[in-house]
């Protein structure tokens, strides 16, 4: 099994994970670059995958944002891999590292915006990989809670609610 690791993708390196993004995102590799700057200034950024080799193998661009119905949340605004057979190495190493991110940003959820091509029948093969990672499909945004309970941080716990 390969190994991979997980890191910042610096900004001089962007057009390393270009060939993985292009058909993601529908963007030429100066706005991709852009993009990556652009989210570095706001506080996000981009993590990628890379293998042995030093190659990229997978990438994540984020962003923390405050989400009127999760709270402080990590948000993906694009992901691709590039896998080896039918295992999803990669992918499962990049959402363990936005989770492990997201952590340490106090963020309560991972969301990732996903093209919703292929992605509305709940038989789509394409679907049920992402929610095997954990993921459920809320519109086509995919969220995966960092804690094992959902709640809203507004309420009090149950038992204190009074009627």
């Amino acid at each position: 099994m390969p190994s991979l690791e997980v890191k910042e993708l610096e900004s001089d390196r962007m057009a390393e994970a270009y060939p993985l993004i292009r058909r993601t995102a529908r963007a030429s590799p100066d706005r991709w670059a852009k993009f990556g700057r652009d989210l570095a200034a706001r506080g996000g950024g981009v993590l990628a995958a890379f293998a042995e080799d030093g190659r990229v193998h997978g990438v994540a661009a984020y962003l923390p944002v405050v989400s009127l119905k999760h709270g402080k949340a990590l948000r993906v605004e694009a992901i691709a891999a590039f896998e080896l057979g039918h295992a999803s190495l990669v992918r499962n190493t990049l959402s363990a590292a936005l989770d492990q991110l997201a952590r340490q940003k106090d963020c309560v959820a991972v969301m990732i915006s996903l093209d919703a091509k292929g992605l509305s029948s709940s038989r789509s093969r394409r679907r049920r990989s992402w929610e095997s990672l954990g993921l459920t499909a809320e519109t086509m945004e995919f969220v995966r809670y960092l804690n094992d309970e959902v709640s809203d941080p507004d309420q009090p716990p149950a038992e204190q609610v009074r009627t």
